[in-house]
Formats: C-alpha cells, sequence, structure tokens
C-alpha cells in the first residue's frame, strides 16, 4: 500500500437524496467538490465508547475485560473553506440556518421553531446533508450522511485571501459513518457556480444605520443537534429515532475604523441598547436590493468596545456582538448568491 499526500483527499458535498437516517450514496449529479485547503477526517471521537474494566481475579487486564461499542454515538466533521462555489455555501446555510432554499434573501426570525424533518425515514429531509471524502485508497472513502451543519462561520477580513470570504464549521451525524469502496466519480458530480465576493464588494458597511470604515467582519451561526432515542437503521442497532436542535445563537464582531459612529458605540454596550450591523452590497435595512452578498443582525447586542491602538493602518475598535430578535424580528438576514 502507498503512502498517501494529505493533497490526494477529495471532498464532496450535497443534500442527503435518501430519506432520513437511510444510507445511500448520492449520485453523483447530486454532489459537489468542495475544493479545500486542507482535509479533516471524521471525529469519531464521540461515535466510540471503549472502556477498560479490570475484574477480580488477576492482576493484569484480560481481553474480555476491554469493551467497545458504536450504540448511540454521534460524528463531527470540521471544515475551513474558501468560498468558491454558490451551490455548496447554500447547502451550508441552508442546514445551518433551516430555511428551505437559500438561493436568495432569507432570514432566521424570533418564531424559528422546531423542525419535523430529523425524524428517522422523513422523507427528503430538508436540511441533511451527505459528505464523502474520497481516499486515494478507493477502498477506505468516508461517507457521512444524514448531517447538519452545527456551526458556521463567515469572515472577511482586507488582509486575508484578498478580503475573500471564508465558511468555516462543523458538521453532525448521529448515524454511523461508513468506509468502504470509493462511488463517486470526479467527472460526474454537479457544477459548481462560482462564488468569488468578498469585503471588497461589501460598498455598504453600517453600524446603527451610519455607514463606517471596516477592516474585518465575521458571524457565526450556531444551531445545536443532539441525536435523540434509538432504533435500527441500516441494519446497525443504536441508531437514532430523531434529532433535537436547541437555541440558535447569532454572534460576531465587526473591527471598524476609530471615529464619532465607533466612539459612539460605547455607550450602547454599557446600556445594552439594540443596534444593527450591516455589511453587504447594498445598504438597505432587510437586504432587499442585495445583488450577491448581504449580512444584517438588526437587532444587535454589543458585548465589548475593544480599541486596538497597535494597528499600523490606524486605531480601530473591535464590536463583538449577540443577535437577538423578538417575535417576527430577523435574528439575522443573509444573501450569498
Amino acid at each position: 500500500m502507498a503512502t498517501y499526500s494529505g493533497n490526494q483527499w477529495l471532498v464532496y458535498v450535497g443534500q442527503h437524496a435518501a430519506n432520513q437516517g437511510i444510507l445511500t450514496q448520492n449520485s453523483d449529479g447530486a454532489l459537489y467538490r468542495m475544493n479545500l485547503e486542507s482535509v479533516n477526517d471524521i471525529d469519531f471521537s464521540a461515535g466510540v465508547t471503549q472502556e477498560f474494566l479490570p475484574r477480580t481475579g488477576q492482576k493484569v487486564f484480560r481481553q474480555t475485560d476491554v469493551f467497545t461499542t458504536q450504540n448511540g454515538g454521534s460524528y463531527t466533521w470540521a471544515f475551513d473553506w474558501l468560498v468558491d462555489s454558490e451551490e455548496i455555501l447554500q447547502l451550508l446555510l441552508r442546514s445551518a440556518m433551516e430555511v428551505d432554499g437559500a438561493t436568495g434573501l432569507i432570514n432566521i426570525l424570533g418564531t424559528h421553531a422546531h423542525s419535523s424533518q430529523y425524524v428517522y425515514n422523513q422523507a427528503a429531509p430538508d436540511f441533511s446533508l451527505q459528505v464523502s471524502l474520497v481516499n486515494p485508497d478507493a477502498s477506505e472513502t468516508r461517507l457521512l450522511h444524514s448531517a447538519v451543519v452545527t456551526e458556521l462561520t463567515f469572515s472577511m477580513d482586507t488582509g486575508t485571501n484578498g478580503g475573500r470570504l471564508r465558511a468555516s464549521g462543523t458538521m453532525y451525524s448521529g448515524y454511523r459513518p461508513t468506509v468502504g469502496t470509493n462511488a463517486v466519480v470526479d467527472g460526474s458530480t454537479g457544477s459548481n457556480t462560482a462564488f468569488a465576493f468578498g469585503i471588497y464588494d461589501c460598498h455598504a458597511v453600517e453600524v446603527a444605520t451610519t455607514q463606517i470604515t471596516s477592516k474585518s467582519f465575521s458571524v457565526t451561526i450556531t444551531n445545536p443537534c443532539e441525536r435523540i432515542g434509538f432504533r435500527i437503521a441500516n441494519s446497525i442497532d443504536g441508531e437514532p429515532e430523531d434529532y433535537i436542535r436547541d437555541r440558535v445563537d447569532v454572534t460576531g464582531s465587526i473591527s471598524v475604523k476609530m471615529d464619532d459612529t465607533s466612539v459612539a458605540q460605547l455607550p450602547f454596550w454599557l446600556a445594552g441598547t439594540s443596534k444593527s450591523i450591516l455589511v453587504g452590497d447594498e445598504g438597505t435595512a432587510g437586504g432587499g436590493s442585495a445583488t450577491d452578498i448581504f449580512f444584517e443582525v438588526a437587532q444587535a447586542k454589543y458585548t465589548g468596545h475593544n480599541v486596538d491602538l497597535g494597528s499600523e493602518g490606524g486605531v480601530f475598535i473591535e464590536l463583538p456582538f449577540q443577535g437577538t430578535a423578538t417575535g417576527s424580528e430577523k435574528l439575522i438576514s443573509v444573501k450569498l448568491t
């Protein structure tokens, strides 16, 4: 067997095409190649319980004193990606935000409710993804199915990657991944639509509805997931009956030039006042006229006001924030298309 380079791995992502929890390899045309600088393996650490239970009768471990099971386990896969595919970007957004369809402006509302899409055998689950990690050793390809994005961070910095948008995060599945023969043909997978936008395309950067100069912006959507119950699925004992996703959190940070606008945010932080943060290719609240890239946290609560005196490019203020929403208010609005 050859010694392989990490650069030989390929990653493909698609919406999980089978019913929830049913292991079926997506057709190639339903998968998109995710071009990563480095590939992480699936994290099996929460999927395997191994215990050493020394029992009486002798002073060393017996072979039978070691207990290992995958029943009740869960699995995660982490990624860090310079965004270059509109299709993959929208799949990630759809899963993290639990919004059916992400090709236009989408929102998480204060009335965001639990989804029934994760019940075992649910047909055409809206928010579940499938990931194939194609190993150059064809018999060792990993397939993670019925997975959801539990954390998704978007970041843009004028000093990194020419200001281009990066996406990083974690996918979670309560179903066992498979390790087997590669069934993906690279030339038959779906075509990616180029997405090369970033902070330099964001002509509107506003804090408290006032235009301001910024050098970096990041926002994280956290939508945790836990498996519920156990059943037989894919002839495997101990697979989940459902997922539960807890409170959705939106947090982030924007670094802005020290001026009258940014200095004026300090009393709002101290008073706990809600202010809007908007970064996009147009400045209308709600993003109705945005074309390609738009983020708005309409009721942001500042969680700090940190002055950076050491920047060679001048004095900047970091404004970390937490998103909030009540009723029909929008926790976050996003358009990436």
